[in-house]
C-alpha cells in the first residue's frame, strides 16, 4: 500500500511552524468543545466524528479549509459574510486569528443534529471474523488503496473515490463494492443488498476463510480500481424538490402573508417545515404542529434556529 497520512498529528507535522500553530489551535478548539468526538482522517482531512462526520478541515496555501456541511454554511450564513464560503467549505485567512465563538456554533449545532444518530456497529460481529479480516487486509496490503474511516468503519478509496468494504454480519461476511454494478462478474459472486433499493454497490458474501481465493479476489479489486481511473461511477438522479402539500398547502395558499414568509426562507428551511407536517400521522398533530410554526415562519426563523446561540 503506498503511504497516506494516518492521523491527524502525521497531517500537521507536512507544514511550517505557523501552519502548524493554526492547526493545533483549531485542533484543541474542536476537542475541548466535543471531548467525546473521535479523530480520524476521512477525505484526506482531520476530521472530527460524533455518530457521524462532525467537522473537517485542511490548511491550504493560502486558507485554513473548514468543512462543517452544507447545511450549517447555509444555517450560518448570515455570520459567514466576511468570509469567502461554498456549498460546504468555510475559508478562513491565514493572517487573522481563528473566529473561535463561530467555530463553536457551529460545531455545537453540528453536534446537536448529530446527538440521536444511530449509526451501524459494522464492527459487532467482527471477533467471529478475525481469520477472514486478517486474509483481506494481506490482500489490501498488495494494492495502491487507502484506508479511511467514514460512515463507523473502514472504507478503501483510490484517488479519492470509494472502492470497497467489508464487515463481519451474523451469518456471512461481506466484501463490498461501491460501484460493483459496473463489475464484470463473470462468476456470478456478486448480490445486491437490498434489492430495489442499491444502486451501484454490490456484495460478495463469505461464511469461511476458505471460500476465499485471494487472485480472484485481488482481480476483482483491481477491476474496480480500473473503473475509478476510467471515470465509470453511478450519477443518481437528483430528487424533484419536496413540496408542500395538503392542510400545508391549504394553510399558505390561503395566508398571503404566511406563504410570503414561508417563500423567502431558504430551500432547506422550508424543506425542514414540510417534512415536519408531513411527518404527523393524524390531522390533529398536523394541525397542532401547524399551530406551532406559522409565528416562526411568520419571523423568518427555521424550525431548527433554537440550536443557534447568538
Amino acid at each position: 500500500m503506498k503511504n497516506t497520512i494516518l492521523n491527524i498529528d502525521d497531517y500537521i507535522q507536512q507544514f511550517d511552524s505557523d501552519k502548524q500553530s493554526l492547526l493545533q489551535s483549531l485542533r484543541r478548539l474542536i476537542s475541548e468543545l466535543v471531548p467525546e468526538a473521535t479523530e480520524t482522517i476521512n477525505y484526506k482531512m482531520p476530521t472530527f466524528r460524533y455518530n457521524g462526520n462532525l467537522i473537517h478541515f485542511a490548511m491550504f496555501k493560502n486558507h485554513l479549509g473548514v468543512y462543517p456541511g452544507a447545511e450549517a454554511i447555509e444555517f450560518f450564513q448570515n455570520d459567514l459574510t466576511d468570509y469567502k464560503t461554498s456549498k460546504g467549505a468555510i475559508q478562513l485567512p491565514l493572517d487573522k486569528e481563528i473566529p473561535t465563538e463561530l467555530i463553536q456554533k457551529i460545531v455545537t449545532y453540528n453536534l446537536e443534529n448529530l446527538k440521536n444518530k444511530e449509526v451501524p456497529d459494522w464492527k459487532k460481529h467482527h471477533d467471529k471474523w478475525v481469520d477472514v479480516i486478517e486474509k483481506m487486509e494481506r490482500i489490501i496490503v498488495d494494492t495502491p488503496l487507502d484506508r479511511t474511516f467514514k460512515w463507523g468503519g473502514d472504507v478503501f478509496v483510490f484517488d479519492g473515490k470509494n472502492v470497497i468494504s467489508y464487515a463481519g454480519f451474523k451469518n456471512h461476511f461481506a466484501l463490498w463494492f461501491y460501484q460493483g454494478v459496473f463489475l464484470k462478474d463473470e462468476a456470478q459472486y456478486l448480490v445486491s443488498a437490498s434489492e430495489g433499493k442499491t444502486h451501484a454497490l454490490r456484495q460478495w458474501r463469505f461464511t469461511s476463510v476458505e471460500e476465499m481465493q485471494d487472485d480472484l479476489i485481488l482481480n476483482y479489486i483491481k477491476e474496480a480500481i480500473q473503473l475509478v481511473k476510467d471515470g465509470i461511477e453511478f450519477k443518481p438522479v437528483k430528487a424533484a424538490p419536496i413540496v408542500a402539500t395538503g392542510i400545508f398547502a391549504e394553510t399558505l395558499s390561503k395566508d398571503k402573508k404566511l406563504n410570503e414568509a414561508f417563500q423567502k426562507l431558504t430551500p432547506s428551511k422550508q424543506k425542514d417545515y414540510i417534512i415536519h407536517i408531513e411527518d404527523a400521522k393524524q390531522e390533529k398533530t398536523k394541525l397542532s404542529r401547524l399551530e406551532k410554526i406559522i409565528p416562526m415562519i411568520l419571523e423568518g426563523k427555521g424550525l431548527h434556529d433554537k440550536y443557534q446561540k447568538r
